[in-house]
């Protein structure tokens, strides 16, 4: 037995224990404090076909499989005067019985926090991740409701059986100067590890650091501008290169309700390389990114969309240049059936030629349709298109997926 094989074997092992015990503590707490605490189980079973899983160009049969996935989760809530806490464990096995490879455990454990003084606000986000490489690979358009904003694409070209360990700490901190003037700052902290079964993994371990701090201003009760600067530093756990960033950003947000509005932001950045193996160099990249973010909500349905430039750490070595497009519009059809269409478009450059072979367009388009059967328990079915062009690949290839599936979604204070 490979010692990567007992290695990933003790990481699933870990990450079950750790979303077990974050589940029956929080059942502790929902005891002792019934009033501040509800849990939102949740478990879903699907079953899906997919024409082309490899991303083969003109396809293979190898390519046309179909498999099973359980999913469980509990999203607990914690509430006190002063502070709210969110907790999300999450455990996922997929089988496709053509495939013995694909079988995978992944686990989850998500925590977001916010603690409120007179003056000033604390808040964390904790997301850690045990996945296969090539679902992290592949995301679907879907905000996650406790980060909409982060990056789930790690970037790089993962092998089958290929599995990602990621681990993010987000803690920011704001301070009221006076009624309209208040600063802020924040650090984030990143490490991504790849593991393959079958031997050395194809991607590069890596470390992510940023620290920023800004000025923001209430122009009116709607509306905000904010003015930052920040630093970076991406750190490859073999020590083959890093990138020393920083740079400085503007940013603007116009609320029309509680749940209309968009977000602007404008940043400038100077990234220098400094590459140690297999031969030293040096070599700097500098740019202007920025996103625009809206969202809006009435009565029978909702919009969320986002487009923007960003400069995201990859397994390819390096740091990589992202232009994103993302979009999510979910329509109550019924009172029992629910519609929701989800896409993303990514063109990803790396920014020196470490990591080009990477370089990639990708899109997908996922759409799906649920019924309510009971207030609890329901029945789903989607289509998704999945297509990419790899800068390494000959062509183009895509993967259509059909999936069904049943589950349970226990009633939750809505937060």
């Amino acid at each position: 037995m490979s010692s990567s094989y007992r290695k990933s074997s003790r990481l699933r092992v870990a990450v079950a224990g750790a979303c077990a015990a974050a589940t029956l503590y929080s059942f502790h707490v929902g005891t002792a404090t019934a009033a501040d605490t509800y849990i939102q189980p949740q478990a879903d079973l699907r079953g899906e076909y997919n024409d082309n899983f490899d991303f083969t160009p003109g396809g293979s049969d190898d390519s046309d499989v179909y498999g099973y996935i359980a999913d469980v989760q509990a999203l607990i809530g914690i509430a006190t005067q002063r502070s709210d806490t969110s907790i999300r464990p999450r455990l996922r096995f997929q089988e496709y019985p053509d495939r013995d490879e694909l079988q995978t455990l992944e686990g989850f454990l998500d925590v977001r926090s916010r603690y409120d003084w007179e003056r000033s606000r604390f808040d964390v986000l904790g997301r850690y991740a045990h996945q296969d490489a090539y679902n992290a690979e592949f995301p679907g358009g879907e905000f996650d409701p406790l980060a909409p904003t982060d990056p789930t694409n790690a970037g790089g070209q993962a092998l089958v059986g290929e599995t990602r360990d990621r681990f993010l700490l987000t803690p920011e901190y704001s301070y009221d100067l006076t009624e309209r003037v208040r600063l802020e700052v924040a650090a984030q902290y990143e490490a991504v590890r790849f593991d393959a079964d079958s031997g050395d993994s194809t991607q590069t371990d890596y470390d992510n650091m940023i620290g920023s701090g800004a000025v923001g201003w209430a122009l009116d009760p709607r509306s905000d501008v904010s003015v930052g600067a920040y630093a970076s530093k991406y750190e490859a756990t073999d020590n083959s290169t890093e990138t020393e960033a920083y740079g400085g950003d503007i940013g603007y947000g116009y609320r029309w309700s509680d749940v209309t509005g968009i977000e602007l932001n404008l940043f400038y950045e100077q990234n220098d390389t400094t590459d140690f193996l297999p031969v030293p160099g040096e070599e700097s990249t500098s740019g202007w990114g920025g996103n625009a973010t809206g969202y809006w909500k009435g009565e029978v349905s909702e919009w969320k969309a986002s487009i923007g430039r960003n400069y995201i750490p990859t397994g390819s070595g390096g740091k990589a240049e992202s232009d994103q497009l993302r979009i999510q519009y979910d329509r109550d059809i019924t009172q029992r059936i629910k519609f929701r269409g989800a896409g993303r478009y990514e063109a990803r450059t790396a920014l020196t030629d470490r990591g080009a072979s990477d370089d990639r367009d990708y899109a997908r388009a996922d759409l799906s349709l649920q019924w309510m059967i009971t207030p609890t328990w329901y029945l789903r079915g989607g289509y998704s298109y999945i297509w990419q062009d790899r800068e390494s690949a000959t062509d183009s290839a895509a993967n259509n997926k059909v999936f069904i599936s049943t589950g349970y979604r226990g009633l939750g204070r809505q937060r």
